[in-house]
């Protein structure tokens, strides 16, 4: 499991690769045009149903096969 904090290419190849990467979720503010980091993003995506995210360890994967061949 990815631990890495890193946003852009690492951070999406990991979740590509079927890793979990660790997010933080309390920053998102429920509001589709401000965003304060790459964790608003990511919670966006999981609010979307892009992602799916991990309560036990704070993390988020690609749910399926067909979202991560988009």
């Amino acid at each position: 499991m990815s631990r890495s904090r890193r946003f852009g290419k690492s951070m999406v190849a990991n979740m590509l690769a079927g890793e979990r990467v660790q997010i933080n979720t309390g920053t998102f503010s429920n509001d589709m045009t401000n965003f304060q980091g790459k964790d608003d993003v990511v919670t966006l995506l999981i609010h979307l149903g892009y992602l799916s995210y991990h309560w036990p360890d704070k993390t988020v994967t690609i749910p399926n096969k067909e979202v991560s061949q988009e």
